[in-house]
């Protein structure tokens, strides 16, 4: 039989008794996840709409 490894002997620690489980270290580490996601998409976007108002910028008809 082959011996469980780390992170399986931890979720099982982890149902074995649920009340110690730290929600706080859980619900802080979402929510940087949560807080990355949204920097990356906000970066894209601006990124992505530089490139078209620089695409609609060199037109030829374009005139400021």
């Amino acid at each position: 039989m082959t011996k469980p490894s780390k992170e399986v002997e931890k979720i099982e620690q982890l149902l074995a008794d649920p009340w110690t489980v730290n929600i706080q270290g859980i619900w802080d580490k979402q929510h940087i996840i949560q807080t990355l996601i949204s920097a990356s998409c906000l970066t894209r976007y601006t990124y992505l709409l530089d490139k078209r108002q620089e695409k609609i910028i060199n037109e030829k008809h374009f005139v400021i």
